[in-house]
């Protein structure tokens, strides 16, 4: 069943979608028929955490109207939150880190600003767009939220306060690889590319609430280790 998030309420009885990008996916991407279902969801308190299936009545040139049929429980978020801090890194591979990262339940994302990173900015609306593209896609009863770029000290400092559980990952660890993870909530650190510079490693190290981690043998991309550690401590 194709997934729409709506801004507006997901279970009035008559829907009539009017915004043109939906409109336009609805029509002549999706092609859809009337009488097909499809599902709504939106993360605002009131209705976040269940899909809203609706009924399609007609098709007009600049609308679509659906007839609100049955509300249904999500229950494909994972039970754990995760917060990934993302080292900036080139425009696509973070765009990449963007859709993975939303279709493996991570909750919340912070680009953070290392020595090392490559780029230095992002474009807030596209990764809004990217983020919700996924989030559809996946099943997800949630849209993770994009926060803005942090220096790597403040982005340090933010998990500190938070009291989170802090996994490090470095190329330095060796032998301490992610286990046992039994935290509710945990927070994530990933590098850039070329990896954190030794007083990045240094500053984390000295926080009781972070632990440092190696992510295997073999030497993975950024984009790949924030993925697949997302996905470890998220589902493993």
């Amino acid at each position: 069943m194709h997934r729409f998030y709506l801004t507006t309420e997901p279970d009035k009885e008559i829907m009539i979608i009017k915004d043109r990008a939906m409109v336009h996916q609805m029509r002549d991407v999706l092609r859809l028929k009337k009488a097909e279902k499809i599902a709504f969801f939106s993360d605002k308190a009131e209705y976040a955490g269940f899909d809203y299936v609706a009924e399609l009545k007609g098709i007009e040139a600049g609308s679509v109207t659906f007839m609100f049929r049955e509300k249904i429980e999500n229950t494909r978020e994972p039970s754990r939150k995760l917060v990934l801090y993302q080292s900036l890194i080139k425009k696509d591979n973070f765009e990449w880190v963007l859709a993975k990262a939303t279709e493996v339940g991570v909750s919340e994302i912070i680009p953070v600003l290392s020595a090392r990173s490559e780029k230095k900015s992002l474009n807030q609306e596209r990764c809004d767009a990217i983020l919700k593209e996924a989030a559809e896609q996946s099943g997800r009863a949630i849209i993770p939220k994009l926060q803005n770029v942090l220096f790597f000290e403040k982005a340090v400092e933010h998990a500190r306060v938070s009291g989170t559980k802090t996994y490090f990952a470095s190329t330095s660890e060796k032998e301490n690889m992610i286990r046992g993870v039994g935290e509710r909530a945990v927070n994530l650190f990933i590098g850039p590319e070329g990896g954190w510079e030794e007083r990045e490693v240094f500053a984390a190290q000295r926080i009781p609430t972070f632990e440092t981690i190696s992510l295997g043998r073999l030497t993975l991309r950024a984009e790949t280790a924030a993925v697949a550690a997302s996905y470890m401590l998220l589902w493993g």
